[in-house]
């Protein structure tokens, strides 16, 4: 509670917090909280991986944003209980855009990543007939962007899982993008030491920077 008094205080000091950015991480069960979440938000950032789990995510996402439901079944249910996306009408409250779609955990082993590319696709041509269909959702609704690949460049952005290098920066309490000033060994809480191959964590933050950029 401290935490979010803090924030709260920190939102109007406008002469020390010209250009304030929160970011706020929920889950994906679609509970109270993450449409809480949905509410107190301007623009959506989706992580994503490879996999049709995430494909099931989206399609629960736009059924909240836009009553998209999957199917008959569903859309009937929907017809006789209080919804989501009722009450947003009723109270006429404001919903966030999608702004970004951020693959993570990719791979540059060749069998997998060969697999990973395809079910990649699969999600991006999913998400990218959404964005036709309902234009006003997404950050960029002015059908600028008019085909899959200048769609796809803008809208998504691979960040690879950082595996031993987010687990350092965990655990010993250092900003990932510190890390490469401060060697290629790290000490843990228990005494172990973990080498890091310095590419790696490089290759890690410049991913980042690539998403910020588009933010």
């Amino acid at each position: 509670m401290t935490a979010i008094k803090r924030l709260c205080q920190s939102e109007f000091d406008k002469e020390k917090y010209k250009e304030l950015v929160v970011f706020i991480d929920c889950n994906p069960s679609f509970s109270i909280y993450t449409q809480m979440a949905l509410l107190s938000s301007d623009y959506l950032i989706i992580p994503m991986m490879a996999d049709f789990t995430s494909l099931e995510g989206i399609k629960g996402i736009l059924m909240l944003l836009s009553e998209q439901y999957p199917s008959e079944s569903l859309k009937k249910y929907a017809s006789k209980v209080l919804t989501f996306n009722k009450q947003v009408k009723r109270f006429e409250l404001k919903l966030p855009k999608i702004k970004q779609f951020v693959f993570n955990n990719y791979t540059s082993n060749k069998g997998v990543a060969k697999a990973y590319k395809y079910i990649r696709q699969e999600l991006i041509n999913f998400c990218y007939k959404q964005y036709q269909r309902c234009l006003q959702y997404f950050t960029r609704n002015d059908n600028s962007l008019d085909s899959l690949i200048t769609w796809q460049n803008a809208y998504f952005t691979n960040i690879k899982d950082f595996h031993s290098s987010g687990k350092v920066s965990a655990s010993i309490g250092t900003p990932l993008h510190q890390l490469p000033d401060k060697g290629e060994k790290f000490k843990m809480p228990d005494g172990e030491e973990i080498p890091l191959a310095k590419h790696r964590y490089e290759e890690a933050v410049e991913n980042i920077k690539s998403l910020v950029s588009k933010l």
